[in-house]
Formats: structure tokens, C-alpha cells, sequence
């Protein structure tokens, strides 16, 4: 599986950085892969109509929680790059989803010098309706940066493996079997201890050790590589070992 993606040196340096998060709660490892509007809503201020019932439990600084149930959440993570958010969408509208319950969840976060946001970028959010299942928009009341659009706008409901999130950035193009590799690698490797999550990053991934130095790769007959290593660019994190982060994380700011 490949996924076609935007290589930036600042994704590689905030790459870096989570992952010494994620490792804070254990040797843990990371599985790579070799129709209706949507409703606009305010984090701060969720919406509590009868039109938006499933809106989100959400709290600034405090991890997401849905009330509506799904198998499949993809969440998108998006600050001023309307043409690529675009793009991203109109690929996962190819999403094989295989009669699983699903929802799209869209975050906009604001500019850190001005707290405004991006007037395209909320055009093409709230202009998209996805023919997967609903779609909702979520605007940051402020600025929360990379690492509040990643760890809080998503709370699994349990540890159990039920649903599923699909974490992305807004400068990806997923392929339309993304949901159905991923689901596949949680049902043959979610019993494992020391797996963490599955991200489909494929032959951009950099051997962390010295040597060999060059380009994570497995055999030409393998589709998964078992790397201790965190794949930002379309990652699914095991419920429960997120959970652990998330609460790690936060005690960590106290």
C-alpha cells in the first residue's frame, strides 16, 4: 500500500518529537504499510440541537469524546491548505469502507499570530458531503497547534478495537483500500502487546539506528513492517495504548 504524500522536513522534526511521547508509555510498535451537509460546529461550543445530537463532547485542552458509534472515524487535521484539503477529501470519497459505520470529522485549527481562521479553508470543509456517512466540521476556538489537533480531537469510548480512528493531515491522498488494510492488521496483529497502532506510511520512513542508515523497507512479498516508530502521515492508533497516551500526555502538562 502506498500512500502519495507531500514530503516536509517540519513533519519530519514533529514526527520526532511525538514519537519520544508515544515511547513514554512503553516499547510499543507501529505496523507500516510497505449524504448530507455537513454540519459546521465551534469545539468550544458544540452544538446540542436536535440536528447535531451526535456533535462531540469536547472541552478545550481535553481529549475529544463522540457520542454517536461507529467502526470507522477519520479525522482530519487541517490549519490553511485548501487545495490539499480538497484533495484529501476527494480521495477518501473512493474510501472502501465494506459496509462499516463511518464519520468524518474535520478540525480546523487558527493562525497562532492572529487567531484567525482560514476563510477557503472552512469553505471547502463545510462545501464537502461525504457519501460515506456524516460529515461534521470542527473549528478550534484558538490556536492548539499540531500537537492539540492530533491528541485531542479524538477520545476512544473504550480499549476495545470497535472503532477504529484514521488520523490524517490535510496534504494526504489515501487509497480507497486504506480502511480495509487497516482493519485487517488490527484483526491479525491488535492481540500483540507491543502494537501500538498501524500508520500507512510506506517508503518514507527512516531507519532510526545508525546502521543501516537509508530507507525502512521490508521483503517484496510483505504488505506490513513491525518498526518501533511513530507514522504520522495516516496513522490508526490501538485504542487502548491511546487512551494511555492521551493520559500520560496530560499529566505530563500538569
Amino acid at each position: 500500500m502506498r500512500v502519495t504524500r507531500i514530503v516536509r522536513w517540519t513533519n519530519l522534526i514533529i514526527a520526532s518529537a511525538l514519537f519520544f511521547f508515544v515511547v513514554l508509555i512503553g516499547s510499543l510498535n507501529t505496523l507500516i504499510a510497505t449524504d448530507r451537509a455537513p454540519a459546521v460546529l465551534s469545539a468550544a461550543f458544540p452544538a446540542t440541537s436536535a440536528a447535531n445530537t451526535s456533535s462531540p463532547s469536547y472541552q478545550p485542552e481535553q481529549p475529544c469524546s463522540y457520542s454517536d458509534r461507529v467502526d470507522l472515524r477519520v479525522i482530519i487535521l487541517t490549519y490553511n491548505r485548501p487545495l490539499s484539503l480538497l484533495k484529501l477529501l476527494e480521495s477518501l470519497d473512493a474510501l472502501e469502507t465494506d459496509g462499516a459505520t463511518a464519520a468524518l470529522e474535520i478540525w480546523i485549527d487558527r493562525s497562532r499570530k492572529t487567531g484567525k481562521l482560514n476563510a477557503d479553508t472552512e469553505k471547502v470543509a463545510s462545501a464537502f458531503q461525504w457519501t460515506r456517512g456524516p460529515t461534521r466540521v470542527h473549528v478550534q476556538p484558538t490556536h492548539v497547534g499540531i500537537y492539540g489537533q492530533w491528541i485531542d480531537t479524538w477520545r476512544p469510548r473504550d480499549d476495545s478495537d470497535r472503532e477504529l480512528a484514521l488520523i490524517l493531515e490535510d496534504d494526504l491522498s489515501v487509497s480507497k483500500y486504506a480502511y480495509r488494510w487497516v482493519r485487517a492488521v488490527f484483526a491479525a496483529y491488535s492481540h500483540r502487546t507491543d502494537f501500538v497502532g498501524a500508520s500507512l506510511t510506506s517508503h518514507q520512513m527512516v531507519i532510526l539506528s545508525p546502521r543501516p542508515r537509508g530507507r525502512l523497507a521490508g521483503p517484496k512479498n510483505h504488505t506490513v513492517i513491525m518498526y518501533k516508530c511513530f507514522g504520522t502521515w495516516g496513522f490508526t492508533p490501538k485504542p487502548s495504548h491511546w487512551r494511555k497516551f492521551q493520559v500520560d500526555y496530560s499529566l505530563k502538562l500538569q
